[in-house]
């Protein structure tokens, strides 16, 4: 029987109960941000990728990198980031101890065929998987694939383009308290299609428990792909399910909606919250540019194995330079 109860955790909280960007926000001290100077100071001509935990050696950043894997794995599950100042070390310094901030929460992993272990979020023509982080269309509440994610602002569009971030164990005790009909289809879950083409060998649960905790996997092309190669509807009972958990994850006063800024640095546990963006509108004197990073965890969660698997799966394939997802071909087929 499945163990269906509130997500009783340090991460399920709501945007009105921390107010909003404000609660999830760490503005880096005068003393950090010199520790940061002597840092990228010392490596000028380090190439980003190439900087390693065991090489950083300035206490504060040891101080702040371990904050922020706490604030990740034992907190609220995110966190920002802010106060670093770009104009002043130009984009590769932010690159430097983005990077470096990473080190700390596990391994950062390539993210497309291009092997881009800190990839570039903004529009792009040359889209050929049609991945909506090189679009400018709105990306609503959901999942990707690695436990811990972040995304770093560069510069903003001339118009839209405002983050948001939801606790997922906030939206599953919503559902408990207004809807706990819906539970059992979304710990069930589906199949979902994973790196390949292929059908996961077993259901993938929306919801899982696991050592008394709960975590969340919502991405909900991956399951309408694998019933259209099965050849079968998505049950009609978790269609309802994730109907409303699509309603509830958007509700105002739950989900936090921010403008990330220019030098600020958003971390979140992709399993305990889930991101989305509004569509945006980039002009020539005003371009959105993120950077992002998809890390395996260091200190990993309680979790379905399967929640692991897909993971594992977009690593070998993007490690071989193949597209683990490519939504343009199933969108032709």
């Amino acid at each position: 029987m499945t163990d269906i109860r509130s997500a009783e955790d340090p991460a399920r909280w709501t945007a009105d109960e921390i107010g909003g960007k404000q609660g999830l926000l760490r503005t880096l001290s005068a003393e950090e941000l010199a520790a940061i100077d002597r840092f990228l100071a010392a490596r000028a001509n380090v190439i980003p990728e190439d900087i390693t935990r065991d090489s950083i050696d300035e206490p504060l950043i040891v101080k702040l990198g371990e904050e922020v894997n706490a604030a990740i794995t034992t907190g609220r599950g995110a966190t920002i980031l802010s106060g670093f100042d770009i104009a002043k070390h130009g984009l590769d310094g932010f690159k430097r101890i983005y990077w470096a901030i990473g080190t700390f929460l596990g391994q950062g992993v390539e993210q497309s065929y291009r092997r881009d272990k800190i990839g570039y979020v903004q529009k792009e023509k040359d889209n050929p998987t049609g991945r909506g982080y090189l679009m400018d269309v709105e990306l609503r509440p959901h999942t990707d694939f690695h436990e811990i994610l972040s995304l770093a602002s560069v510069s903003n569009a001339d118009e839209g383009g405002i983050s948001g971030v939801v606790s997922s164990l906030a939206i599953h005790d919503i559902i408990l308290a207004e809807r706990p009909d819906l539970l059992p289809a979304l710990y069930e879950g589906f199949f979902h299609e994973s790196g390949g083409g292929k059908i996961s060998d077993a259901k993938v649960p929306v919801f899982g428990r696991v050592d008394g905790k709960v975590s969340c996997y919502y991405h909900l092309p991956f399951v309408h792909r694998a019933a259209k190669q099965m050849g079968v509807e998505v049950p009609a009972d978790l269609t309802e399910a994730t109907a409303f958990m699509s309603e509830v994850s958007r509700r105002p006063g739950v989900i936090a909606r921010f403008m990330l800024e220019p030098g600020e640095m958003l971390f979140w546990h992709n399993f305990l919250a889930l991101h989305s963006r509004d569509s945006f509108t980039d002009t020539p004197e005003h371009t959105r540019l993120l950077l992002r990073l998809w890390i395996n965890a260091r200190d990993s969660r309680p979790m379905p194995e399967v929640f692991h698997r897909r993971a594992r799966e977009m690593d070998a394939m993007h490690a071989a330079g193949e597209a683990a997802i490519d939504y343009a071909a199933n969108k032709a087929a």
